[in-house]
């Protein structure tokens, strides 16, 4: 197997997970012409189409659905494989400084960080945990996992993970309280709001649904998401935190569901500069498959 025809596989692994070869461009840092030139390119060699296509997007044919295991199974093999020889490679030390978004810190984090350390011993990470801005044209960090996602053409951006954002309370709290049935409820009076202070997203996004918030409609005002959270586990108030993080905790409570808030991604973000550095090539490509797996997992429970 050559070079070209990994390369392909992995393209065409990516756009099954991801549903668009749009989508898989991000994944995997690449253009959406190239992802377009590997799926043709595959479906010129066999003869049939992979993907039937629509307006409503991409779905696998017969054939597509045929290869997907063996597909899968010689990526596996494949990465595992670089894995090894990479965490092996005397070349493979030193170490990465990564800066990294509360949310994913402390509830993610740890986690990847002793299985990354288990396949790479000889690389130290750094880590930097921090909502505000970082540099990474000043080196303020190697890699940068964010919120926002960074359109400037020196960096190489990686789509991590997406989930849905909600209103949740502690279970007491609402015990005390009722549950509020509409945004206008919410924002009466009757309960207490935990929002940002500095950041406008909340007020934004108010305005994106055709409502208007103040500062004046939180009773508590943090910029530091791990905050809020806390803030809402104290019983404190209702607050917005990211669902799949709020599940972990079995005494909150999803209210409004039929707000439908905007979802929220997190990106990996490297400059073009630094970005085939053994080290921190190898932290990336581990951040990008760990938590493409994570996804994995939440979905089925």
């Amino acid at each position: 197997m050559n070079k070209m025809e990994w390369d392909s596989i992995r393209v065409f692994l990516a756009v099954v997970e991801e549903g668009s070869m749009s989508a898989a461009a991000q994944m995997l840092g690449v253009s959406q012409p190239t992802v377009s030139r590997h799926i043709f390119a595959l479906e010129e060699k066999i003869g049939q189409n992979l993907f039937d296509r629509s307006y409503n997007g991409l779905k696998v044919t017969t054939v597509g659905a045929g290869l997907l295991a063996s597909a899968k199974e010689t990526a596996h093999g494949a990465e595992s494989f670089a894995r090894r020889i990479n965490a092996s490679s005397e070349q493979v030390e030193g170490h990465v400084r990564l800066a990294v978004c509360e949310l994913a810190a402390y509830y993610y984090l740890p986690e990847a960080m002793t299985a990354f350390k288990r396949e790479y011993p000889l690389i130290a990470v750094e880590i930097l945990v921090s909502n505000q801005k970082v540099n990474l044209n000043k080196r303020d960090a190697d890699l940068l996992v964010t919120l926002e996602k960074p359109h400037q053409p020196d960096f190489v951006v990686s789509h991590l993970f997406e989930g849905a954002m909600g209103f949740y309370a502690h279970q007491d709290y609402l015990c005390e309280k009722g549950e509020p049935k509409t945004l206008q409820e919410l924002h009466s009076g009757t309960y207490q709001n935990v929002g940002y202070d500095c950041n406008s997203k909340y007020i934004d996004e108010a305005e994106r649904r055709g409502g208007t918030l103040e500062k004046s409609n939180f009773d508590f005002r943090t910029d530091s998401q791990k905050m809020q959270l806390d803030l809402i586990l104290a019983k404190a108030g209702v607050g917005v935190t990211f669902q799949p993080i709020a599940a972990k905790y079995p005494e909150l409570v999803n209210l409004l569901p039929q707000a439908a808030l905007s979802t929220t991604n997190w990106w990996l973000v490297c400059h073009r500069d630094v970005h085939v550095n053994p080290r921190i090539r190898s932290l990336m490509t581990f951040l990008c498959q760990w938590f493409q797996q994570k996804k994995w997992l939440e979905a089925q429970n």
